[in-house]
């Protein structure tokens, strides 16, 4: 059976898979050529289509073979009494039907010619699915994206959004489908769970494609990438840095062809012009130097240029001697008697660069929430320099804006509030520093991407001109373009951070003390540790956690 897929001549415009229609052509003329068994990243700038295109294929909207089993994880599984286990089990609709005729054959209350299926057929296809293993299998995956034996039996109904969208991801996982389109897989695990898909999916023996701002889970996760730009889609082999090595080696050589065409055309020109109405013989030369010129002309090499890096700047205000925080024997829950840490002790400045990390659920946001002085210890005290100002990144905060306003009016409400002048002017200039030009600065929010407010709330930090940053998580929505240029404006950026991230390359190029929270277990309060070693190092250490505890072995055994 051919499992490769390839279709041609594929033309996509925005909104036209689970949309209105009627948006700006994304695709034309594109080729989707996937190998069967190979690991896909997609790549591009946000707004060009990759999650416009993986819909298209999930919904059939681009006619792949039709008896190929496709799964995109995209949403949450919806919440209901069944538990996180359940839900899993029962994504397997094969195997579901097939117990289901099990029971009513083996109890008589359906004969096998009105079944139209054997109970013998039926046990050897349960055989070739590995059921027995199923609930072993289900429960290693859930464990791996991070939920414990409690939170397997609890119903779906009472996990967040974030949670039943990993319960989504282990359905998916589950049950291994020919194709497996994920986009964003990462944007609700923490380092914990994202470790180990990483690690799960290195053994993925069908095609998937990912789409992802995560460069390090690209590069070590997939074996060719997909790029979608200028409306087309090109095959690179490798990984994510192999494609922009090979990328940069093609644009380099393009130019360099570029430059020795225009040397040649303008030298061409030149003897056409000289002598183009002289003597015969030249001018047959000039006759002959026109041909080749327009041969030239017709042969010309089409450089590839990337759209501006967007340039990110966060100025801070005048250094302040430390400490700016104190966190003295800090202990703090939002129930009583279940507390999340105790005897918290440490310091934050103006020269701090530290990531928190950590399972969901262990307090990494409630951190820094403690920090801002949004939430109060339970016992301990905090104590803050009298001068020191905080701006926080969250993804709450990007919920809170009024959707109704344009990116212009939000700026000059934030001026006025302190009594600053607030020019349309000056505000559409600033905007367009965090790459908020033209008329995404005066559409209103709620018609902007995720990246896009992601952009005026970094607009909104800056302009606070802060001490110490607070980011969590601010990396989900943005491309990764727009994180390197995120990573280059906290690098410069003269005050603290303190970011909670799941993002490999931002912790490194940024962080230079990782703390890791561990969560409560039981009666037991969690804790918060400085991790002596690199991200690395923290990442082969939870490695060796999943081994030990053998998170990874999965029984693959399914056959079509």
């Amino acid at each position: 059976m051919q499992m490769d897929i390839c279709v041609q001549n594929i033309t996509l415009y925005a909104g036209q898979v689970g949309g209105p229609g009627g948006g700006p052509e994304l695709i034309d003329r594109g080729t989707l050529a996937l190998t069967y068994g190979t690991k896909y990243g997609m790549v591009g700038r946000n707004g060009v289509g990759k999650s416009t295109l993986l819909r298209a294929i999930a919904c059939r909207f681009i006619e792949i073979p039709s008896f190929f089993h496709v799964v995109h994880v995209e949403q949450e599984c919806s919440g209901d009494d069944r538990t996180a286990l359940q839900t899993v089990l029962e994504a397997d609709q094969e195997r579901e039907w097939l117990l289901k005729m099990e029971n009513l054959l083996v109890n008589d209350e359906v004969e096998e010619e009105h079944a139209g299926i054997t109970l013998n057929e039926v046990y050897e296809r349960l055989e070739e699915l590995d059921s027995d293993a199923a609930e072993s299998n289900a429960a290693t995956i859930l464990s791996g994206l991070g939920f414990d034996k409690e939170m397997m039996n609890k119903p779906t109904k009472e996990f967040s959004g974030g949670w039943r969208m990993r319960i989504s991801l282990g359905q998916a996982l589950f049950v291994r489908p020919d194709l497996l389109l994920l986009d964003e897989p990462t944007n609700h695990l923490d380092v914990f769970a994202c470790t180990w898909l990483e690690q799960f999916l290195v053994q993925w023996d069908k095609t998937v494609v990912i789409v992802s701002h995560d460069r390090g889970f690209l590069n070590r996760v997939t074996t060719n990438t997909i790029f979608l730009h200028k409306k087309r889609l090109w095959y690179y082999g490798g990984s994510y840095d192999t494609f922009l090595k090979v990328r940069a080696e093609r644009r380099a050589h393009s130019e360099s062809i570029a430059k020795s065409q225009a040397r040649r055309t303008t030298d061409l020109k030149n003897f056409i012009a000289r002598f183009g109405h002289g003597h015969k013989k030249m001018a047959r030369q000039a006759q002959s130097r026109m041909k080749l010129l327009e041969r030239i002309q017709g042969e010309n090499v089409e450089l590839d240029y990337d759209d501006p890096y967007l340039r990110l700047e966060f100025p801070a205000a005048q250094t302040l001697p430390p400490p700016c925080i104190s966190v003295m024997n800090v202990s703090f829950g939002y129930e009583e008697g279940k507390l999340l840490y105790e005897n918290l002790n440490f310091g934050i400045d103006c020269d701090s660069r530290v990531a928190i990390v950590g399972p969901n659920g262990a307090g990494k946001s409630t951190m820094l929430k403690l920090l801002e002085a949004e939430v109060i210890p339970v016992t301990g005290g905090i104590s803050r320099h009298p001068k020191l100002r905080i701006a926080k990144f969250t993804q709450h905060h990007l919920e809170m804006f009024d959707m109704e306003n344009d990116a212009v009016a939000h700026m000059r409400n934030l001026q006025a509030a302190v009594g600053e002048p607030d020019s349309v002017e000056e505000a559409r200039k600033y905007l367009g520093r965090f790459g908020l030009s033209g008329d995404l600065a005066t559409r209103p929010i709620k018609t902007l991407s995720g990246g896009q407010k992601s952009r005026l709330a970094f607009a909104e930090l800056a302009w606070r001109q802060p001490h110490i940053l607070l980011l969590d998580e601010p990396t989900n929505h943005l491309d990764i373009e727009t994180i390197e240029a995120l990573a280059m404006a906290v690098n410069k950026f003269e005050g603290g951070v303190v970011l909670v991230s799941h993002d490999e390359r931002l912790i490194q190029l940024v962080a230079d003390e990782l703390w890791h929270v561990e969560r409560r277990e039981g009666d037991k309060p969690g804790s918060v540790t400085i991790f002596e070693g690199s991200f690395e190092e923290y990442r082969d250490m939870l490695q060796e956690r999943f081994q030990s505890q053998n998170l990874l072995h999965v029984s693959m055994a399914r056959k079509l």
